[in-house]
């Protein structure tokens, strides 16, 4: 139901399942430290043993950090290589909002980042990073901390 807000419960059934914070992302895009295990997430999503999540803000976000690093041209090169991948990108919401501005008003974290604390929060999975922003959150969402 559109707008319900959802109990979190135990673990889902199925693949693991991780919500991916900006982070991870434009480090594998980038080869950065770390890459070899986003590839292997992705590989795993792939092939049905995982499930990646990822809000459109930290979408946009990764966007951001392509186009400063390498201007427009790869922003859109960006933006064909996230509609490649199996990283399933979630709106936002009112309900996921509420969520996110639940986080903003404890303060001390970027609004992009609350989305992903809020998606994370939401479905009750963990989060991937490698933001010590995160680490204001982690009293009530999982964080797997990323290299």
């Amino acid at each position: 139901m559109a707008g319900a807000v959802r109990a979190l419960g135990p673990e889902r059934a199925g693949p693991e399942a991780l919500v991916l914070d900006a982070h991870p992302v434009v480090a594998w895009i980038n080869g950065e430290a770390g890459a070899e295990l986003i590839r292997d997430l992705l590989e795993q999503a792939r092939d049905g043993r995982t499930q990646l999540l990822m809000t459109v803000v930290n979408a946009c976000e990764v966007l951001v950090v392509q186009e400063r690093r390498g201007g427009a041209e790869a922003s859109h090169r960006t933006l064909e290589l996230l509609q490649e991948l199996p990283i399933d990108v979630q709106s936002a919401d009112l309900e996921l909002a509420a969520r996110a501005a639940y986080f903003k008003v404890r303060g001390g974290i970027s609004l992009a980042d609350c989305f992903a604390a809020a998606l994370a929060h939401r479905e009750g999975i963990p989060l991937l990073t490698g933001d010590a922003e995160f680490e204001r959150v982690s009293d009530t969402v999982e964080i797997r901390w990323f290299p």
